[in-house]
């Protein structure tokens, strides 16, 4: 590799996300302050959505107010992923002219690593890329919020669930829930087959399904986890009846077919991810019951 080669790998990549090319400019001229960097321009959101699918930089900076305010909406699709994996955790900038908590609030909210006003120094906007650079966050994932750690401090007395990266290292399900987490799925995987193989005039085929759900619900006793216990007796239970009334809903366990695989795909350390899998499959089972009501 040529010596050009090493000195292009060593700078700071930076992809600047601006409709306006004098501001464009302004930004990356400023930055240049910061050490040797190396800079990639998009002009809109979707541009910006391509160029990080291909293209991965240590830092974005983007305006709130590209395309009329589109900023905002930019660093959510990326926290969500619609970029790819690697960039969902991309340090982000936020440049802009509100000037009040709310802005500031909503910003963090949205997944925003630091927060500048325009006009700038130079001064405030490479102390903040500085401080995204020598200091990067944790990125946290959670029902309500995707994006870096807001937390400023380390709280010794914290007991709630633990969702930065370096906290969620040793997190991982214990071996031997791991092997348990294989066995359900397989067993759901079989629930799934017989489902989609079912005839609905067919007594036999539904009681197949409802050995098997019973076969998921006692070794869900085995492991001991709640929420996947809770949702094997859900199904089963429904099934059950199926049984006596001789109609089964593929729809309902379809509903419990995929919030089990949700259930064994998580780690047990996301538990708010998991506890909203559990309490979605009650609700959307309790509409679809109504609609089978109402429909009869």
């Amino acid at each position: 590799m040529s010596t050009e080669e090493d000195d292009d790998e060593k700078k700071l990549r930076i992809m600047v996300v601006e409709d306006r090319q004098f501001q464009r400019r302004l930004i990356a001229e400023t930055l240049r302050a910061v050490r040797d960097l190396s800079f990639d321009y998009a002009e809109s959101a979707e541009d910006c959505l391509l160029m990080l699918a291909s293209a991965q930089p240590d830092m974005l900076v983007t305006d709130w107010d590209i395309e009329g305010g589109k900023g905002l909406d930019l660093v959510r699709r990326i926290r969500r992923g619609e970029a790819g994996d690697e960039a969902r955790a991309t340090p982000i900038v936020m440049v802009t002219t509100r000037n009040t908590e709310q802005a500031v609030r909503e910003a963090r909210n949205a997944g925003v690593d630091e927060f500048v006003l325009r006009p700038f120094s130079t001064s405030i906007l490479t102390r903040r890329a500085k401080e995204v650079r020598d200091h990067k966050r944790d990125f946290i994932e959670s029902v309500h919020y995707l994006g870096p750690c807001r937390r400023r401090r380390n709280d010794e007395h914290y007991i709630g669930p633990k969702r930065r990266d370096a906290e969620k290292k040793n997190q991982a399900d214990a071996p031997e829930l791991q092997r348990h987490k294989k066995v359900a799925r397989k067993q759901i995987d079989q629930i799934a087959a017989l489902l989609r193989a079912l005839d609905a005039s067919d007594a036999g085929a539904i009681e197949g399904i409802r050995s098997a759900c019973a076969e998921l619900k006692n070794y869900a006793l085995t492991m001991g986890e709640p929420m996947i216990q809770a949702a094997s007796s859900s199904l089963h239970n429904y099934v059950d009846g199926c049984v006596v009334a001789g109609k089964l809903g593929a729809d309902v366990v379809q509903a419990h077919i995929d919030a089990l695989l949700q259930l064994v795909q998580l780690p047990n350390y996301q538990i708010e991810l998991r506890q909203t899998v559990t309490q979605q499959l009650g609700v959307m089972v309790a509409k679809k019951l109504r609609q089978t009501g109402a429909a009869a």
